[in-house]
C-alpha cells in the first residue's frame, strides 16, 4: 500500500480524467466527478464478483449521479482490482466513453467496455468505501457550494480520519480547493485537522494540501501546533531529497509557512536548506529567513557562499540576496 500511496500522488490538478489521462478542467474533484452525468455515473454498488482481466462486476443499489444498469462489470487497474473485496459496497464512478480529440464532441464509446475513472494527479480511481460519510459526500446538491458547510466540513474530516487512501485523498484535495469550506472552519473541526496530521501516516502531497489548508485559518485556530509542524516536517527530511518524489514540494510548504507562523528561533532551522539540492526548497527558506530577521539572514547566506556545497542555482540566489542587502 506504500507504493500505492505514493502513486496516488500527483501535481494538483484535480479534474476527473479517462484512462487517455485527458483532463477535464480544474475544480474540486466531487464537483468534477458529478459534473457530466451524461459520461460519469456515479453508484453504489456491492462488488459482486471479481473476474479475471481486472474486471469486477458490480450490483448496484443506488444511482447518485447519472442512469445505470441493475450490474456493470468494470475495467479497473490492478491495484484496484485487488484492493476490491467481494460482498462490500462502494461508492464508485464509472463511464463507458473515452476521449477521441479527433471527434467533434471529444468523446467516443470505448470499444473495451465500461470502466472505474480516475483522478487526474491521485493516480487511482475513483473507487471509495461506502460509508455514511461517502454517501453523504456524493449524495446530489450536498456539497454545493450554498448547502450546510459545517456538514460539509464534518465528512470530509470524518473521511480523512480513514484508512482508506482514496477516500483521504479525494477529502484533502476536495478540502484544499474549497476555500469556502476553511474560512468556514470552526475552532474544534480544525483541531480534528491538527490530529490528522498528528496521528495519520499520511503521504508528502497529501501533507502538503493540508499544510496549505491550514495556513488560511486564523491564527488563533493553528498556534502553536502548525508551526512545530512544519519544524517537524524540515527535520525530518532534512535538506537532500528524491528528487522525483514530492517532498521537496511538502519542505518548500513548511519554509514558506514559518515565513507566515514561524519566529526568529526558526533562522538556524531554516539556514539548513540553504543547502538543498532542491533550489526552490532554497530560495522558499531563504523568503522566510529574511521576513523573520533580515540581518540574521544576511549572515547565514554569506556563511552559506563561504562554505560551498550549495546548488548552482542556490548560489545565484544568495548572491543577489547578498549584493540587494548591503544596498538597502
Amino acid at each position: 500500500m506504500n507504493k500505492l500511496a505514493c502513486l496516488f500522488c500527483g501535481f494538483l490538478m484535480v479534474a476527473v480524467m479517462q484512462q487517455t489521462h485527458a483532463a477535464k478542467r480544474l475544480g474540486p474533484p466531487i464537483e468534477d466527478l458529478q459534473s457530466d452525468p451524461e459520461r460519469i455515473r456515479i453508484v453504489i454498488a456491492q462488488a459482486a464478483k471479481k473476474s479475471k482481466a481486472n474486471r469486477i462486476l458490480f450490483s448496484i443499489s443506488e444511482r447518485l449521479s447519472g442512469e445505470a444498469p441493475d450490474e456493470v462489470l468494470l475495467r479497473t487497474d490492478a491495484q484496484s482490482f485487488a484492493d476490491v473485496v467481494a460482498g462490500n459496497s462502494y461508492v464508485v464512478a464509472w463511464s463507458y466513453k473515452r476521449r477521441n480529440r479527433r471527434l467533434v464532441e471529444g468523446w467516443e464509446v470505448d470499444p473495451d467496455g465500461p470502466f472505474m475513472v480516475q483522478l487526474m494527479g491521485m493516480g487511482a480511481t475513483a473507487l471509495f468505501e461506502d460509508t455514511p460519510d461517502t454517501r453523504f459526500l456524493f449524495a446530489p446538491g450536498s456539497m454545493d457550494i450554498t448547502a450546510n458547510k459545517k456538514q460539509q466540513i464534518d465528512a470530509l474530516l470524518g473521511q480523512m480520519q480513514r484508512q482508506d487512501f482514496r477516500s483521504r485523498g479525494l477529502v484533502i484535495s476536495e478540502l484544499y480547493l474549497r476555500p469556502d469550506l476553511i474560512e468556514a472552519m470552526q475552532p474544534a473541526q480544525a483541531d480534528v485537522l491538527k490530529g490528522v496530521l498528528q496521528k495519520q501516516q499520511l503521504d508528502p502531497q497529501h501533507r502538503d494540501f493540508i499544510y496549505r489548508s491550514a495556513l488560511r485559518l486564523p491564527a488563533e485556530m493553528t498556534t502553536p501546533w502548525l508551526a512545530e509542524e512544519f519544524r517537524k516536517t524540515i527535520k525530518l527530511h532534512g535538506s537532500q531529497y528524491d528528487l522525483s518524489s514530492f517532498v521537496p514540494g511538502l519542505v518548500r510548504t513548511a519554509a514558506k509557512g514559518l515565513q507566515q507562523v514561524g519566529e526568529e528561533s526558526d533562522i538556524d532551522l531554516l539556514s539548513t536548506l540553504l543547502y538543498s539540492n532542491n533550489p526552490g526548497v532554497s530560495r522558499a527558506a531563504l523568503d522566510a529567513m529574511d521576513h523573520i530577521d533580515p540581518g540574521v539572514t544576511l549572515i547565514k547566506a554569506e556563511k552559506a557562499i563561504g562554505q560551498g556545497g550549495i546548488h548552482g542555482d542556490t548560489r545565484s540566489d544568495l548572491q543577489r540576496y547578498i549584493s540587494q542587502a548591503k544596498s538597502r
